[in-house]
Parts: C-alpha cells; structure tokens; sequence
C-alpha cells in the first residue's frame, strides 16, 4: 500500500483532473479527497493536504454568508405575515464560544465525518438536531420547575408534546376515533453559520487509547497501557463563528394543544428561554459533553436586527398612513421627499409639479388645493417673525404666489 500523500489521488474521472482547489468545502472533503493509492485502496498515512481540507475562499465565505442571509429575508418575511397567518416566527442570532462540530459519525475514509448541505457544500446544523436540543432544554427545565417551582412557572408536559410532538392525539374518521401521533406546532430551520472574514475551518485531535481492548468485540482483550494512542482528525468551526436560528410555530396547533402558549404569542418567550438554556449547558452539534457547540446570544446582532425592525415598522406604518391619505395630498407628500434643499418653501417646490404627468388631470384642482394649504401654513410662519420688513417683504412674494395659484384652479 502506498503511504506518501504525494501520490495519493482522488478517485473522481480523469477528465475531472486532479485539481479541485476552488470547490467548495465539502465537495473537497467527500467527493474530491485525495486519499486513495493507484490501486484504490486507502492510503494508510495521514495525508498531506489535510490543511488544504481546512481552507476556505473568499467565495465560500461569500456563498456562507448569503445563504444564511436568503433565509433571514425569508423568515422576515413569514413574520410579517404572521399576524394574520396560523404560523409565527422567531428569530434569535448567537456566536459560538466554544469549537463546533457535527456530523462527526458520518462515513468518511478519515473515520470522523462532518455535516456539509448538499449541494452546496457548505457547513451546516441540520434543524432535527435543533429541535433534539431544545426538547433536551424542556426537560431540564421542567425538572428544574418541580423541584424549585421557579423555571418557567405553569410549563409542563403538555407544552413540550404540543411544542414538539409526541404522545396521541384523537381523531375523527370513518371507522370512528383512532389515536394517532401528535405533530408538534415548532419546526426548527437548519442553521447556516457564518464565519470571520479571515477564519477557516479547523482540525481537531482525539486520541483515543486501548483501541485493542474497544475493538474487541469478543472482549477477551482486557484494558491496558501499552497500546500506543491514535490520533484521529475532526473537522470544527473556530470560535466566534456566528449563527441564527430560526424557529417557525403552527400556532393552530399550539391553540388546540396548549391555548396558554399561544396566547399573546408566549411560545417565542418560552423558546428564547430553552435556546438560552441550551446555549449556557447543552451546546449544539457533537462532543457537547467536553465543551464543543458551546454559543451565547450574539447581543450587537440582536440589537442592529432591532433598530432594523424598529425601522422597518415605522416605514410601514408611515406606508400605511399615506395610503389612506386623499390622492392629491399622497402625491404632495410623495414630491416632499424629493426636496433636497429644505430652504424652499413646500408650497414653492410643489408648484413645479402641477402641470407634471405624474398629476392626472382628474386631481390637479385638488393637487393646487393641497398646495394652497400649505402657503396658509407658511403665512402663519411668517405673521410670527418679529422684523416687520421682512415679514412684509415676505407676505408680498407670498400673495403672488397665492393669486398665481389661485389662477390655476377652475373657475367656479
């Protein structure tokens, strides 16, 4: 068997050629291995391009952080929605503390797999692990409420099967009621992280000892320690990795299984709490138990995704109140925002748009009229300024401007 990395190969058509520096990630660490001798069999010694595995291009981390931000606009989107839908959604960044792995049993000739979306290629946290963390966090804390009372007063059983699923529920057929399982009101999104614009991926070492001893099945080798450690590469994520998880809740079911969770929208306050229990004592991904997946709340994401929600409301309400403003006084305020020079009076700076095309002609008696409207407010300005000169000087350009428009309206 051939042992030096140098002519190792990857088992792909030669057509393809040997090199696959710019797939993507987890293209080159399946599909495009270079682990395999002229014969195709493994090759034995830890190859020289495990480093090459870890790097990622500025495309990668380009197509990562787009990904993750395609599913953001589309969890922004369900939530506006969901005032009025059976579905709401919440939305909570974090920042990993602690190495990431996962997907560490998956088939791979380095024997530790690791979690890339297909066809993408790219590191991800499949929602099903999500979901198995956060239930774990309802147990603790429900635990933790029947023998201290204090950890979210009133959860129970119930919310975690309504929540999460499990348990029968009846239903009506033709053969009469039937139990059936229940399907849980949250559904966890998977989870795309984004890396540091400088950060790659990371090789980790286990070294397990008395391999002998676990490899025996038929356990007569007895434990000891003369076995020589094998040092085994996983693949990680570095610390300061960012995440953000998404969770979407029917709350039809929600309102048929547990009325008190939905009511005013209470689920997102109990998920906030077992996402933040499970970032202080779960962790997410593999190997959790020595520290690894270990996350907290990304707290500047969360306070720019507030100021931009924050924002976002304000423009809609303002959206909204235009809306139902008159024609001609929406088109007025429409014009307004073009005015770069807040020097110019509204009512000078709207009357160059009377005989726009974007006044129909049905609206530009009222369109003058708003006009006029807003040259009274603009006398009432004036009338306050002390220096009588020019407050007459002003009046006077004023009046012209009045009978100038007052001429364009039709007559009665």
């Amino acid at each position: 068997m051939v042992n030096r990395a140098s002519e190792a190969q990857v088992a792909a058509p030669t057509c393809l050629g040997q090199d696959f520096r710019d797939a993507a990630p987890g293209h080159r660490f399946y599909l495009y291995l270079p682990a395999w001798d002229a014969e195709w069999k493994k090759v034995s010694a830890r190859i020289d391009a495990l480093e090459e595995l870890t790097r990622l291009s500025p495309d990668d981390r380009s197509r990562m952080a787009a990904l993750a931000e395609r599913q953001h606009a589309v969890a922004q989107t369900l939530a506006h929605r969901s005032s009025s839908d059976s579905a709401g959604m919440l939305s909570y960044p974090a920042m990993s503390s602690a190495p990431f792995t996962t997907g560490l049993g998956m088939a791979h000739p380095l024997e530790n797999g690791f979690a890339f979306m297909s066809p993408y290629g790219l590191p991800y946290l499949p929602g099903s692990s999500v979901k198995g963390v956060l239930r774990q966090a309802a147990r603790d804390l429900l635990a933790a409420r029947v023998e201290t009372d204090a950890s979210m007063p009133g959860f129970s059983e119930t919310d975690i099967v309504a929540l999460f699923g499990g348990g029968s529920e009846k239903q009506s057929g033709m053969d009469g009621e039937s139990e059936a399982a229940q399907r849980g009101a949250l559904q966890c999104w998977d989870v795309y992280p984004v890396l540091a614009d400088t950060a790659n991926l990371r090789w980790d070492i286990m070294t397990p000892h008395q391999g002998a001893y676990y490899g025996d099945s038929s356990g007569k080798t007895p434990p000891h320690d003369n076995d020589p450690p094998v040092p085994i590469n996983f693949l990680t994520l570095p610390p300061g990795t960012r995440f953000r998880f998404h969770l979407s809740c029917d709350t039809g079911i929600l309102e048929r299984c547990a009325p008190r969770l939905a009511q005013g929208g209470k689920w997102r306050e109990v998920c906030t709490r077992l996402l933040e229990h499970a970032f202080d004592w779960l962790g997410f991904g593999a190997k959790t138990s020595l520290g690894y997946g270990a996350m907290a709340m990304d707290k500047r994401a969360l306070e720019q995704e507030s100021k931009a929600l924050k924002a976002d409301a304000e423009a809609r309400a303002e959206a909204a109140r235009i809306a139902e403003l008159p024609p001609a006084e929406r088109l007025a305020q429409e014009f307004l925002k073009r005015r770069t020079n807040t020097s110019v009076a509204e009512h000078s700076f709207l009357e160059a748009f009377i005989e726009s095309p974007e006044v129909p002609a049905e609206h530009r008696e009222a369109f003058v009229e708003t006009i006029l409207a807003r040259l009274e407010k603009r006398r009432g300005e004036i009338m306050k300024l002390k220096d009588k000169k020019v407050r007459k000087q002003r009046l006077e350009t004023l009046q012209k401007d009045e009978q100038r428009l007052r001429a364009l309206r039709k007559p009665n």
